[in-house]
């Protein structure tokens, strides 16, 4: 295995050919919208430009009241093996919060990214879903969360929430990645390795989706599913040759509209996908200086 280098302007061409394609698909309507369009739902959109194509969209069926419909600003994105791996999904906003955790529950959701503060640029960019401090509840209609553990990560904290509907308990994890900024990158890579290693150790397998948002569910969030879906491919040694990121995204970008958003965010996932084929290097350098110092034992005893 081989890594590349990259060059800033090629980085950005391919940024340009992603930006055009995106706005390809919303002016044909290439993937339709209509779930999203329709008049009782486009309230649920945080963004008018952001919201899921029709034929990836997560629909709610599991219902709390009379009120409740299958509509939540979600997409099912594909992992490794093919399988619904990620629910790429907006931050909540006041009024879709039980959607929020409907969704949640009905998906037997084991573990949530939130990769945005609850307030950037002075703006509301999600809603609070958890109790702010540890011994209170947070209350949504027929939901309660608790927050049973909270613990510094450094550039992220590690929550695990108890989620009860009615008599029924479920425990999840919530991974809080708050030193991203909309629309930018972090100052530094290895705290994001860090969280999606802890997150798989929480989840290894795509059975059941994980739960990634950021503010519109895009950008920040998109970047993390590639990131992931590239750290499964060597772990199930699937990578092969011919693999691209640029394709990655471009596939992505066909199940979530704007899936790693800008050329900043673009750049980042270069960068650390980068380090990840390093770090994996680095792990089959001591085997294989294993297997040569055996074969000269061996050579050396004939």
């Amino acid at each position: 295995m081989t890594c590349k280098c990259y060059k800033s302007g090629s980085v950005q061409i391919f940024a340009l050919r992603l930006k055009t394609q995106s706005t390809k698909y919303r002016i044909e309507k290439i993937f339709t919208t209509k779930a999203a369009e329709k008049q009782e739902n486009i309230k649920k959109n945080r963004y008018k430009d952001i919201v899921p194509f029709d034929h990836t969209r997560v629909k709610l069926s599991f219902t709390t009241s009379k009120k409740d419909t299958d509509y939540i600003n979600a997409s099912f994105i594909k992992g490794v093996s093919g399988s619904r791996a990620y629910i790429a999904t907006q931050g909540p906003l006041s009024h879709t919060l039980v959607d929020f955790l409907r969704m949640i529950w009905e998906y037997n959701i084991k573990v949530i990214i939130m990769s945005c503060r609850e307030f950037e640029m002075g703006k509301k960019k999600c809603e609070v879903y958890w109790p702010q401090k540890q011994d209170d509840a947070f209350v949504c209609e027929a939901f309660t969360v608790h927050c049973d553990s909270e613990e510094s990560k450094g550039d992220y904290l590690a929550r695990t929430l108890r989620l009860t509907y009615r008599n029924c308990s479920r425990t999840l994890k919530q991974l809080h990645y708050f030193n991203w900024p909309d629309h930018g990158v972090p100052d530094t890579i290895p705290p994001i390795l860090d969280m999606l290693h802890e997150m798989r150790c929480y989840q290894a397998h795509d059975d059941i989706p994980i739960c990634i948002h950021c503010s519109a569910g895009c950008g920040r969030t998109g970047a993390l599913c590639v990131i992931d879906y590239t750290w499964n491919l060597l772990r199930s040694q699937k990578l092969t040759s011919d693999f691209n990121i640029y394709n990655l995204v471009q596939d992505m970008r066909t199940q979530r509209p704007s899936v790693v958003q800008t050329k900043e965010q673009y750049l980042l996932v270069y960068r650390t996908i980068r380090e990840l084929f390093q770090r994996y290097l680095q792990t089959l350098e001591p085997q294989n200086c294993h297997k040569e110092v055996s074969s000269y034992n061996d050579n050396k005893s004939i």
